[in-house]
Order: structure tokens, then C-alpha cells, then sequence
């Protein structure tokens, strides 16, 4: 018997001739639409299709037409149930695609990329925010009105009640809705804050959620300019981290970590936790930003990670059809591969873990692309708070459903104590970008935009909320009353040898410039993880006190003393460095004095470093003229050789692709997925388009430095620097003169005139090639 013609195929040779066929029949027709999307169901059928533990069960509270495309939800004090949706997700893809498919044509390139920018313009007519106030008239429990209390607002990113209305999330302003005569519509319709950035749909300042102390924190979002306020005494520059707002839009300020999607959950204990796409929650480290800048000295520690390494996910949902046939082309596995497996994968991992929740003691978040929900224990691991598994759930999920337009997006509590979930209901939850252009435009990207539900989740078990025990109850007050000083019985806990880590930690914070009760933490407790930077905000110019102290009686101490023999070495105060150096002899902590003596000596008379400047016009009209002669080489076979040779030569120092290089600037190995002519501008004009995250810093210090570099972390005392060739320097903000290069990328401008055509083709040949 013969094989059959696929069998002398190898599948990237198969995924080949499928495409080639594909482009014939649609070379003179309509892009072909595929038979296998997955259905919408309605909320009965699909309510039958979830799996749920033992002892709880699930209902619907809300669904199309009342609402469609819901991003949070929250009840007032008065019992009402607020719903906040947000429009235009998607839509700009689905322009875009339009567009392409009267050409007949499927794009079949292996590359990533945004709509045009006719098609953004398009979509910001149907990119909106909106709050519903609903109502269950008839008594059923299921809603069946609602009213309208603002609409074409800009997308809305969560609500919560305060002061008897609504504060919603809508970059680039927070708005304050409320009802004040009764009607059950909103009369005020006030912006507390605006300036705060925006960008693309997948996020935005987000998920209003109130701390046990009584502010309202939000998610960062999209880097912005200055917040004012009608109510603020003058603008706020936040750095990038989330922050937190009074209510009554008096105050705005930074606080420590920040979710890298949507949402943040409090323990009891008002520890916190943020998340990530491809983590299910980072633990924010338990030292509150107001701490870390009382010592102007002290360099901040890493302000969130991981508090899991487990990032697996177990759908019993199929995944979309887009998903597997994006896995089974060799190409495009290959090409998101080189970022993450979980990125290629069409199942399985975490890809968009957002919308966390605290809930009856255990972790709760959203898996939205995988239709489910994940739950995790948390666990007291000295300082800080793990995640981990429950108990039966190892290779499960505790509620997933079988209908793949389930996509929960965020979690809420109900006033009896259940839990919310807002479905974002739809058939492709993804961001159309991550979507190969043929499969975009062969299912579409927005079916399903006017549909959306909200599922109550209810526990049959109503005591299953733990109490906070003695230590973090303690711990929670001491953050609340942090303007107060300690009464004698809590001072007399930090001279203990025995102390709950988290509280040792905290006593640390609270006691201030208290030399003894310092003294014994560091000898007590100072091998706990962040109890060197917990003292040092205490310990402003009382370092060297407390480092000659703990020299004779070190106890458990050595992390604290080398922190503080580093904070007396970046001061750069020679006689303050040769004193403790005559008690401090040996270690790690005289290794850091004698480091920090010698860089107190003046350098040698430099050259003033140049400040990187924007090309001018007329530089980029002559780089612009050379445009066509390097796209033209680029239709040649360039040289992969001389790509990696000259990669390495010129690029290598400040990026990384193919394993050569360093990474400074941004990653470079998945620029593959990016469009030849995409990566030529980056070449030739590097200032043109400088990546978040990426902008060239330039710190002068006091020593004579002049530095320039990106930031690798960010504090409210410090700044560490990714320097070209891959070293890192912090320097502390008050020692040094520290200016961001605006629209200048750290990349040299000018390639386009030391470089050829030919070499130029060579170098972008060699990024997007198979590694």
C-alpha cells in the first residue's frame, strides 16, 4: 500500500503546501471561513458546562443584552449593584483585517504586528467606557434593568464604591459618579484625578480596591505625565508602580509594587498581591513605599515576585481552534517559542492571569484565555507570603468550564459574602496582535462584543473565613497608626529573641530611630528577608552607630551590617568610612568600607560626556533617503555571517539575540516576529519609537561620572543603571544629578551613514533568522 501524499511530508513542508493552497483559492475569492469556531450558548446551556468543587455552586446574576463586555463590578452601601463595561476591545484589529481582506489575499507572513493606523483612528469611535446601575425588579435574583449612569466615558477598567458613589478606573482620569438626590441616577459626574497615560486596550490604571487602611489602591496602567486634580494642593509625578487615592481625590501617592495586568488582592492582614500574564501572583514586598523613603541613603530592595513557581494551568475547555493551528505551524511555534513556551503553547500555561481576589482565606485569579479560575493556599513563609496548590487541585483548577467564551476577567465579593465573576463573554479574548494575520483574518477577532454575563459563585459552608492571629493582627495596626509612636509594651516586643518574622519585620519599621530596640532586631532577627532594609529606613544617620555597635556583638546581624556599611560607603564621606574602618576590619561589610574609600578619591580630570540629542530634521531626511537601497538589499540574499559578525561588533554590547550579546536595551530574539521594514526603522532611526521601559537615563554624580544607561529598577532613593556591556551601577538619587533623555534612545543615531546597505540587510537577515 501506498502512502498517502501528506506522509512524505515533514510538517513545516505540510504547513507549506496547506498555506500554498489556501492563497490559491483565495486569490480570486473571499477569504474562506472556517467551520470549527467555537459557538456562543446561552447562559442556561453554558451554566450547565462548569466544573466547580464540592460545596459550592455557581448562578447567573446578569447577562446580554443588560450588559456586554463587562470589566468590574461592586455594590454601595446601600446594596446596589453597579456593573462598568469597556468598548473597543479588539475592534482596531478587526478594521484592520477588513481592510486587508478585500485583497482576497492571506497574509501569511510569520511576524507580529499592529493595525494601521487608519484602522486605530477607525476604532475610537467604538472605544468606550460605560456604568450600569442594575436591578432585580421582579425578585428572582437575576437582574433585568439597568440605568445608564455614565456613558462614553473613556474605557473603564473597574469601579468601587466610596463616599456614597462610584470611583471608576478610566485613563486617563478617575472619575467620582454619584447619585445625590435619589433618583437612582448619577447627578455628579466629577474627574478627581487626570494625566494618567494610555495606550493599547489590554490595560490601563485599573480594579479600584480598598486597603485594610483605608485608601483606595489602583494598578499603574500605561506611564503618564503629571496627575492634577481639582482637590490636590499641587500636580503628583507617580512613578512606575501602582499607587493609592483618598476617595475625595485630597491625596495621590506611590506605594510598593505593581500588577503587570489588571487587578491586586489584600490579605486580612493587608499584605498584597499583584499579577502578571504568565504568573498567578506576586507578593509586594511588605515594606510600604512611605517606609523606603524615609532613608534617602538606603537603596530600595526588588518591590514585587513570584510568590509561585507553579505557572501550569488544566483547561477543560478545548482551546480555540486559532491557538492549536498556531502550535501546529512549525514557523509560528517556532517564532513564539523563542519567547516562552507558555507563549507557543495552545494550552496549559498561564498566558493572562489577571483579576485576583483574597476570598474565605486562599488566593483566587483569572485565566481568562483558558476559561477558568485558579486557587492557591497561602502560606506564612517567614517575611513573606507563597503560594501554593490546594490540597486535590495539583493538576486541576478549582472552577473551569467546558464553554471556551467563558473568559473571566475579575473578581469581586458580594455583600453576603459570595463571590462575583466578571465573564467578558466572546469568542476571542486575545489580543488581536498575538493572532497570526491569515487566522485573524479568517475567524475574526471581536464575535461576541455585545455579550457578557456575571456569575455569582456561592459557598455552602458560610464560616470558612479565617481569623488573622495575634501577630498579624498587631502588624496591621502598627501600619494603620504609623504617624503614632509605640507605646512602651510594643517597644518592650522588639528586644525579644522570639518574634513572629512579620512582625519583627514590621516592629523594625515602626520603631524609628530607636538605637536599642534597632540593635536587637538586627542581632535577633537579621537574617530575615528584607530586615536589612527595614532597618536602614529606621536608621537615618544612625548607620555608623548601629554598624560599630553590631561589630562587637554581631548576633545574626551580618546582612544588616553590610547594608549599612554600603549606605555609609555611597555616602562618600572619607572620614566617616576610615572611622568604621578602624573597628570594622574584616568581612564582607570591611570589604565594602575599603571599596567605598577608594571611590571617594577624586577621578582624574574627563572629558564632559556628551548629552545625547534627537537627530535633526535634516539628518532624518538623509537617513530617510537610504531607506529604498537597504529594503532593496534586503529583497537580495543577504550575508547571515557578516549579520552575526557585525552584530556582535556593533550591537552586542547593549542587546541579545542568538545567545550573543548582553541584554541592556531590549531583547532581541524575538524579532523575528517583527516585519523587516519595522526593524529597519529601529535601525536607522532608534530615537523614533524607544520602547516603554527603555529610555536612556543620565546620571552625573558627585564623584565626576557622567553615566548614561536604562534603568533596571526603581526606588524612591535609588536608581540602578544597565550601563552598555551589560554592568549595573546604583547610585543613590540625592548623590547624583539624575535626567531622563526624553524621545533619545541610548542606541547610537547614524548607522544608517557608517553602516551599507547590504551590511544593514545583513544585520536584520541575521535577527530574523532560526537560531
Amino acid at each position: 500500500m501506498l502512502p498517502s501524499p501528506s506522509c512524505l511530508l515533514d510538517a513545516p513542508s505540510l504547513c507549506r503546501v496547506i498555506f500554498a493552497l489556501l492563497v490559491f483559492s483565495t486569490a480570486h475569492g473571499e477569504i474562506p471561513k472556517p467551520d470549527d469556531a467555537p459557538k456562543p450558548l446561552s447562559p442556561a446551556e453554558s451554566a450547565k458546562l462548569f466544573q466547580v468543587p464540592a460545596g459550592y455552586q455557581i448562578r447567573l446574576l446578569a447577562s446580554e443584552p443588560l450588559i456586554h463586555e463587562p470589566s468590574g463590578i461592586c455594590w454601595d452601601d446601600k446594596g446596589r449593584c453597579f456593573v462598568c463595561e469597556l468598548h473597543g476591545y479588539n475592534v482596531e484589529g478587526q478594521y484592520d483585517i477588513d481592510e486587508l481582506n478585500k485583497s482576497g489575499q492571506l497574509d501569511l507572513e510569520v511576524r507580529r504586528i499592529q493595525a494601521s493606523e487608519a484602522a486605530k483612528k477607525k476604532a475610537e469611535a467604538e472605544t468606550y467606557g460605560t456604568v450600569k446601575l442594575l436591578r432585580d425588579t421582579d425578585g428572582d435574583g437575576v437582574m433585568d434593568k439597568a440605568i445608564v449612569w455614565a456613558d462614553r466615558l473613556p474605557p473603564c477598567y473597574g469601579i468601587a464604591a466610596a463616599n456614597g458613589g462610584l470611583i471608576v478606573a478610566c485613563a486617563p482620569h478617575i472619575v467620582f459618579l454619584k447619585d445625590s438626590d435619589g433618583d437612582d441616577k448619577a447627578d455628579v459626574n466629577e474627574k478627581l484625578f487626570s494625566g494618567f497615560g494610555t495606550g493599547n486596550l489590554e490595560r490601563g490604571i485599573n480594579a479600584p480596591t480598598l486597603g485594610p487602611d483605608g485608601w483606595y489602591y489602583l494598578g499603574r496602567g500605561w506611564a503618564g505625565g503629571e496627575i492634577t486634580g481639582p482637590h490636590l494642593a499641587k500636580p503628583v509625578k507617580l512613578p512606575a508602580t501602582d499607587f493609592r487615592i483618598r476617595a475625595d481625590g485630597s491625596a495621590i501617592e506611590p506605594v510598593s509594587g505593581s500588577t503587570k495586568t489588571m487587578g491586586m488582592a489584600f490579605t486580612p492582614g493587608g499584605e498584597r498581591f499583584v499579577c502578571t500574564t504568565t504568573h498567578p501572583g506576586l507578593y509586594v514586598t511588605p515594606i510600604p513605599w512611605r517606609y523606603l523613603t524615609r532613608n534617602p541613603d538606603a537603596a530600595a530592595p526588588l518591590l514585587d515576585a513570584p510568590a509561585s513557581d507553579d505557572t501550569h494551568v488544566y483547561p477543560i475547555s478545548k482551546p480555540h481552534p486559532w491557538r492549536t493551528k498556531r502550535e501546529q505551524h512549525a514557523e509560528y511555534f517556532a517564532f513564539y517559542r523563542k519567547i516562552s513556551l507558555s507563549d507557543a503553547a495552545a494550552s496549559g500555561y498561564f498566558t493572562s492571569a489577571c483579576g485576583p481576589l483574597v476570598w474565605r482565606g486562599q488566593y483566587f485569579v483569572c485565566e481568562p484565555a483558558q476559561s477558568l479560575i485558579h486557587r492557591a493556599d497561602i502560606v506564612r513563609d517567614g517575611t513573606r507570603l507563597r503560594l501554593e496548590r490546594v490540597k486535590g487541585e495539583e493538576q486541576s483548577e478549582f472552577l473551569a468550564s467546558r464553554d471556551s467564551w467563558f473568559h473571566p476577567m475579575s473578581l469581586a465579593r458580594t455583600p453576603d459574602g459570595n463571590m462575583a465573576i466578571c465573564d467578558f463573554y466572546r469568542e476571542i479574548i486575545e489580543d488581536y496582535s498575538a493572532i497570526p494575520r491569515h487566522l485573524q483574518q479568517q475567524y475574526g477577532v471581536t464575535h461576541g462584543n455585545d455579550r457578557g454575563r456575571i456569575w455569582i459563585l456561592e459557598a455552602k459552608d458560610t464560616d470558612a473565613h479565617p481569623k488573622l492571629s495575634a501577630a498579624e493582627a498587631l502588624v496591621l495596626k502598627l501600619r494603620k497608626e504609623d504617624d503614632k509612636p509605640l507605646d512602651a509594651a510594643t517597644r518592650a516586643l522588639s528586644l525579644k529573641q522570639e518574634l513572629e518574622p512579620n512582625l519583627a519585620l514590621q516592629l523594625a519599621l515602626s520603631v524609628g530611630a530607636d538605637q536599642e530596640a534597632l540593635l536587637a532586631l538586627a542581632r535577633n532577627h537579621g537574617q530575615l528577608k528584607w530586615m536589612d532594609a527595614a532597618i536602614a529606613s529606621s536608621a537615618y544617620h544612625l548607620e555608623k552607630d548601629l554598624l560599630l555597635a553590631l561589630t562587637s556583638n554581631p548576633g545574626k546581624s551580618e546582612p544588616v551590617m553590610n547594608n549599612l556599611a554600603g549606605i555609609i560607603a555611597s555616602r562618600g564621606d572619607a572620614k566617616e568610612i576610615s572611622a568604621c574602618l578602624a573597628v570594622v576590619t574584616s568581612g564582607k561589610a570591611g570589604d565594602i568600607l575599603r571599596l567605598g574609600l577608594e571611590e571617594t578619591k577624586p577621578l582624574p580630570q574627563q572629558a564632559e560626556v556628551p548629552v545625547p540629542t534627537a537627530p535633526s530634521a535634516e539628518q532624518n531626511a538623509a537617513w530617510e533617503k537610504r531607506v529604498p537601497a537597504v529594503l532593496a538589499a534586503l529583497k537580495e540574499k543577504p550575508n547571515l555571517e557578516d549579520g552575526r559578525v557585525l552584530f556582535q561588533s556593533i550591537c552586542g554590547a547593549c542587546h541579545k539575540s542568538h545567545g550573543i550579546g548582553v541584554s541592556v536595551g531590549p531583547d532581541l530574539d524575538a524579532e523575528f516576529q517583527r516585519a523587516p521594514e519595522v526593524i529597519l526603522r529601529d535601525v536607522l532611526f532608534p530615537s523614533e519609537a524607544a520602547r516603554p521601559g527603555y529610555e536612556t537615563l543620565r546620571v552625573k554624580t558627585q564623584r565626576g561620572e557622567t553615566l548614561l544607561g536604562i534603568a533596571a529598577s526603581d526606588s524612591p532613593t535609588s536608581v540602578t543603571l544597565k550601563l552598555p556591556g551589560g554592568a549595573e551601577r546604583t547610585v543613590l538619587r540625592k548623590r547624583a544629578e539624575i535626567r531622563t533623555l526624553r524621545n533619545v534612545s541610548l542606541m547610537p543615531a547614524g548607522l544608517g551613514d557608517a553602516l551599507k546597505p547590504e551590511q544593514v540587510a545583513s544585520i536584520i537577515a541575521f535577527l530574523r533568522s532560526a537560531p
